[in-house]
């Protein structure tokens, strides 16, 4: 049997109610079918390209195959500006396309915690800070350094709860922020469906990444500057629209450099 063709028989044994799935000699159960899955579609962190800028700026999408598009908009940014450059993939169940069931994997990579569902309640387990321990590494040598803080930290990642570009951040202050709300601004004058950007700490955003802040990535003890960045789902359903929502975050990340280059080792 084709891999791709087991893997959409085992998707739809699991979304139904059969207890055992017939297979060419052997019979599997619901859990065999997890693990068989598990390993048919395996969960890895790349390091996709290693940063050559004078500071440590790194790009991520910690949530590939399941924040939908993340990986494109990190793989133009980082190609566009030589940041370094990591993904992490299939480390989250449940998106319509790609894990549409669920094969016992929701870890959350960018920190120590796995969810037995999306959105559920955070627990911290040898497999997840294993996983989490694995993106930092993967960091470290993204940014061409040998040790962190990074620089700069760039997450992407999806949402469909609100029609704003949100950017939660760390080490960002008002100065900074406004700084990057008017490059935003400039493309956005110019093209009329970008939606508004919220950014901390000028604004309240619904996304705060909270568990990421004070365990993850975004803790000051990996990355002296981190932008979470959540981009809505309008800004993702085409390609004029996510050409678009590339054209804004590029924008963003070269006044973000500008600013690195300017004030190489003060706080922001």
């Amino acid at each position: 049997m084709e891999r791709e063709d087991l893997k959409t028989q085992l998707f739809a044994f699991l979304a139904g109610d059969e207890v055992e799935f017939r297979t060419i000699g052997r019979t599997l159960s619901r859990e065999d079918a997890r693990e068989l899955l598990c390993e048919l579609i395996p969960a890895e962190i790349q390091v996709r390209g290693v940063c050559t800028l004078s500071q440590a700026v790194v790009v991520a999408a910690p949530h590939v195959s399941f924040d939908n598009w993340s990986e494109y908009f990190c793989n133009r940014v980082a190609r566009k500006y030589r940041t370094g450059w990591v993904v992490a993939k299939n480390f989250r169940d449940l998106h319509p396309h790609t894990i549409p069931v669920s094969i016992g994997r929701h870890l959350h990579v960018n920190r120590p915690t796995e969810s037995v569902r999306p959105g559920g309640a955070e627990q911290t387990t040898d497999r997840a800070r294993q996983t989490h321990q694995d993106y930092l590494a993967a960091l470290t040598q993204a940014s061409g350094r040998s040790v962190l803080p990074l620089d700069a930290l760039i997450e992407f990642h999806s949402q469909q709860r609100t029609p704003d570009f949100e950017i939660a951040t760390t080490g960002v202050n008002s100065e900074l922020a406004e700084l990057l709300v008017n490059c935003y601004e400039k493309i956005r004058l110019q093209e009329e469906r970008l939606p508004e950007l919220r950014i901390e700490p000028l604004h309240e955003v619904m996304f705060k990444a909270e568990s990421t802040k004070q365990i993850g990535s975004m803790r000051l003890e990996v990355t002296r500057c981190a932008l979470h960045i959540e981009i809505p789902r309008e800004m993702r359903r085409t390609d004029p629209d996510r050409s678009l929502a590339c054209k804004a975050m590029l924008a963003l990340t070269e006044g973000l450099l500008e600013q690195l280059q300017n004030k190489p080792s003060s706080s922001f």
